[in-house]
This record gives structure tokens, sequence and C-alpha cells, in this order.
């Protein structure tokens, strides 16, 4: 993702049960945070068809079934550069074993950047035991 442009994106909480699976990625400067897998939508597809590819790209799944939750604004810093992201973000279920066979996937990017795939609990992600968790306000979108 180049900076200095805006980007419109389309993330995808997947679930089971009280479980959800965000992807763990590292800023050289920030360190460690969180957000839903998922990424940016290419010209003229929407952000549906961007979220079943990415995760088809990254998870290697394919879903019909996607519910937009919400659309998140948010301008932050990433690597010491300035980004402006517009996010849908949606949210699908899986059966608890397929959910739980995606824990720890690694899905590398084509910038080289590594995002390893994580199964949590939604208390836990309540209770701030992953953060940050981008982008801001995406928590207040999960029922």
């Amino acid at each position: 993702m180049p900076p200095h442009v805006t980007r419109p994106c389309a993330f995808v909480f997947l679930r089971a049960d009280d479980l959800v699976i965000v992807s763990e990625m590292h800023d050289t400067i920030e360190g460690v945070f969180y957000r839903p897998p998922g990424g940016g939508i290419e010209f003229q597809e929407t952000s549906m068809e961007a979220a079943r590819r990415e995760l088809q790209e990254e998870l290697g799944i394919d879903l019909d079934d996607l519910a937009l939750l919400g659309v998140r604004e948010e301008i932050f810093m990433h690597q010491g550069s300035p980004y402006h992201e517009i996010a849908f973000v949606y949210e699908a279920w899986l059966t608890p074993d397929a959910l739980q066979s995606l824990e720890g996937t690694a899905i590398v990017e084509a910038d080289g950047d590594i995002e390893i795939a994580r199964v949590v609990d939604v208390a836990d992600l309540r209770a701030g035991r992953f953060t940050p968790l981008y982008p801001e306000g995406v928590l207040d979108l999960l029922g």
C-alpha cells in the first residue's frame, strides 16, 4: 500500500461462536497491531468482491455469505509514513473447526509484510488483550 493516497479497503471478521480471526501484523516503529483479514479494493471491484478475493488469496477460503457491518475511516502512520483508509467491514460465519484450522496461517503480502491469522475470543478483544485493533472503532461493529 503506497503512502500519501486514500485507499478503499475491505476487511472481514471471520467468526464461530464467540471466536473471531484477526491478523497479527508488525510495524517496525509502532510494534505489533491487529486488524481483521482483508486488504485493498481494486479499481472496478466492489467492496464485497474485494473481501471475497482477499479471503481467497490470504486464507484460501471461498465464502458467499458476507454481511456488511459498517464502514470505518482512519488516518494513521505505518512504518513512519502517513496513510488514509476507508474500510468496509464485513462479517462471515464459519464452523468452529474451520475457524480453528486457520490459526497461525502466515499471510505474505506483495510488499513482503507478513500477517499471522490469530483466533481470539471476542471477550479478549473487548478486554483490550489484542491492541491496538484497527481500524479504530471496528470493535463497535461486532455484535
